[in-house]
């Protein structure tokens, strides 16, 4: 192939990682790089669903003033995609996938002509959910990572408010739903994207649908007889968590409430968890009984 029409093109991460607001401010150095959107960061609190963004480049500022960006960076001439996916992921976020307890997936070719106003540009996306406590330390600095809310419990009831009750959807976000098939107009599942919704697009570029269809293959880690933890890679818990905790990171990462009882029932049939021995006496009310994980498969898995 000859050098001119050479084009190696991009490789971008959509990483997630989960915390709550609440306690992130004790735990970060600059908390100013982690993004709500339009509504009150104290409204947000218990466990919620983020995903890391970086500064957009000069160039870029130009067509899109003052939003930010995926991390990523330019696939080299000798290099497989997967290697270029953990070198992008090291060099601009500080994440060794070698040695963090986490997978990074592939999740698809990004190429519709006009995506970049730069110019012709491929992009090769990648995903991955990780610890907070592994990218805490890395936020800010000479990129300025950052924190850009995907989904918490106000979001959700925001979402609720404005669009209608949970049940007519199949998963909601702040980077775009789909809505349950409608028998009555013979219509399947329709998605909607950040570009249809009335507060417009989050990150620049085709961004948002990278972090959407990133977002729609994490919901799998907790369908049917999945065991989340190992599909993870990792504990996104503390090391013993309650049963609501467990609760409370399935409807974030999902997009839904789901019923407690019903929401027991599903978790004991799959049998990934078991009782610790401990009981949690640091809440009002009932000392809860506490939970870890059976296991977790190795990066190899």
């Amino acid at each position: 192939m000859s050098a001119d029409i050479w084009n190696p093109g991009a490789v971008d991460l959509v990483i997630f990682t989960v915390a709550d607001p609440a306690t992130m401010p004790s735990l970060m150095w600059d908390k100013s790089m982690v993004s709500f959107g339009d509504s009150n960061p104290e409204a947000h609190s218990g466990l919620s669903l983020f995903v890391l963004t970086v500064a957009a480049s000069a160039d870029l500022n130009e067509y899109f003033k003052g939003k930010r960006v995926l991390p990523g960076g330019h696939l080299g001439f000798n290099e497989t995609l997967s290697e270029a996916s953990q070198r992008i992921a090291y060099d601009r976020l500080g994440l060794d996938f070698n040695t963090i307890k986490a997978k990074l997936r592939q999740l698809g070719t990004f190429d519709a002509p006009g995506r970049d106003p730069r110019g012709r540009a491929l992009s090769f996306a990648y995903w991955s959910i990780v610890n907070f406590e592994d990218i805490r330390r890395f936020l800010g600095g000479r990129d300025q990572v950052g924190l850009e809310l995907v989904n918490s419990q106000h979001s959700i009831d925001q979402f609720v408010q404005n669009f209608g009750p949970l049940e007519i959807y199949d998963g909601v976000s702040r980077f775009g739903y789909r809505t349950m098939p409608s028998p009555s107009l013979k219509s399947g599942h329709q998605k909607t994207l950040t570009k249809d919704i009335p507060s417009g697009p989050i990150l620049a570029l085709d961004h948002d649908d990278m972090v959407f269809y990133a977002w729609r293959k994490l919901r799998h880690a907790f369908d049917s007889r999945i065991d989340p933890f190992s599909f993870f890679g990792l504990n996104p818990l503390s090391e013993e968590f309650r049963l609501s905790d467990l609760q409370e990171l399935t409807e974030v990462c999902r997009g839904e409430r789901i019923q407690r009882d019903l929401f027991r029932r599903n978790v004991m049939n799959l049998d990934f968890i078991s009782e610790s021995g401990n009981l949690d006496r640091s809440r009002p009310g009932k000392p809860a009984i506490m939970w870890s994980p059976k296991r977790i498969n190795d990066k190899s898995q």
